[in-house]
């Protein structure tokens, strides 16, 4: 019996202990969390407020020592404590003053270089950090790295597009070439070709042999006006000879004629010639554009406007939108697929000074939208002539 009562008592006890000590390591695992919590929030805090508090701090805790004395002191002396605490106030105020313009002084080197690194950021690898009066030796040699390292960027950065200007010229011209070839050898063998059925179909061959002359002759008749919009598709002759508008306009037509989808073409203040380089450009974009639309938007409707713009800020704004399923362009970033069509677009903007984007979403069509800077009533020049 009273063996049972000890067993029971022991089990009892062992239990209530591991509780506590379960509890225990919960309270200590919740402590810990709780201070790495304050901690990084301590960390994540700007290094100048970090100074200045631990500096107003140091500041404070010397006023209130030094308050305490003298407060003793003027007890005993018999001055009066409102006066003491006053001055103590006023001196712990002018010290976190002045310490908050010495720190602020002391930043001004770093604030400089934090702008040249948001511009960065942007964009614009032609910002430089400069020297400021209240110099330090140490950010200046970070100054100069910065400077150095951005130097070597932008240099890098404009030998990738001059690369990059020669691969398009590149096959601009070898385009040029094949829609040459298509035109002069194929295209005229194919014609000479409809010549001779034309002449075996007027000999009254037997109805058999007629029928299947017919039959070649349609086919060869398709088969060279495939080449001929291969060519056309390769490099128009319009673009070269009539200029952007028109090399568009026939581009549209036959589009919308072999596809069965209207597309509005819009074009205002291009009266003018463009440079032979941004014409072939925005006439890529497009072309690519509406591949694009054909190929996955399943629009009834596509709209293309080109629009030039006047001073203060010359340019030419290109649109090109339809009422297709559109695309999720995050999802699309996230696998990685950017699609060489996309990036085609976006190097040719980029190679004349633009900039290109897309508003899409699923459901709601897709809009691409270009803007490719002018100087002087002209487009900007690369030193491409797109041939």
């Amino acid at each position: 019996m009273l063996s049972a009562r000890c067993k029971r008592k022991t089990r009892s006890t062992l239990w209530y202990n591991g509780l506590g000590r379960y509890r225990g390591r919960l309270s200590g695992a919740a402590g810990v969390g709780m201070t790495r919590a304050w901690k990084n929030r301590l960390l994540a805090v700007p290094t100048f407020h970090k100074i200045l508090g631990a500096n107003s701090a140091i500041v404070a805790v010397g006023a209130v020592l030094g308050t305490l004395l003298t407060a003793r002191v003027a007890t005993t002396q018999g001055i009066r404590l409102e006066l003491v605490l006053g001055l103590a106030l006023a001196g712990t105020v002018l010290s976190v003053g002045v310490n908050m313009a010495v720190l602020k002084a002391a930043f001004i080197p770093l604030q400089s270089l934090e702008r040249v690194l948001d511009e960065v950021r942007r964009g614009n690898l032609t910002a430089r950090a400069s020297r400021t009066a209240l110099r330090d030796p140490d950010i200046d040699r970070m100054a100069e790295t910065l400077n150095r390292t951005l130097d070597a960027v932008q240099s890098y950065s404009g030998q990738v597009k001059a690369l990059s200007r020669q691969v398009l010229a590149a096959q601009e011209a070898e385009r040029l070439r094949i829609a040459r070839e298509l035109h002069d050898q194929t295209a005229q063998a194919l014609t000479y070709m409809l010549i001779r059925l034309k002449v075996a179909e007027r000999a009254n061959p037997p109805a058999e042999v007629k029928e299947a002359l017919e039959e070649l002759h349609q086919l060869t008749l398709k088969t060279l006006d495939d080449i001929r919009r291969l060519a056309v598709e390769l490099r128009p002759t319009a673009l070269d000879d009539l200029g952007l508008v028109a090399a568009l306009q026939n581009h549209i037509k036959g589009y919308s004629q072999r596809l069965g989808v209207p597309v509005d073409f819009t074009a205002t203040g291009l009266e003018e010639r463009l440079p032979k380089d941004v014409e072939v450009v925005v006439y890529r974009v497009v072309q690519e554009a509406l591949t694009n639309v054909a190929k996955y938007a399943e629009a009834t409707h596509v709209a293309v406007s080109l629009h030039r713009q006047g001073p203060p800020e010359e340019g030419l704004s290109l649109a090109v939108k339809d009422n297709g399923r559109g695309f999720d362009r995050a999802a699309l970033k996230q696998s990685g697929n950017r699609g060489l069509g996309l990036f085609g677009m976006e190097e040719r903007v980029h190679l004349v000074g633009g900039r290109i984007q897309w508003d899409t979403a699923p459901g709601r069509g897709t809009e691409v939208r270009a803007w490719i800077p002018l100087e002087g009533g002209y487009a900007v020049d690369t030193g491409n002539d797109g041939d």
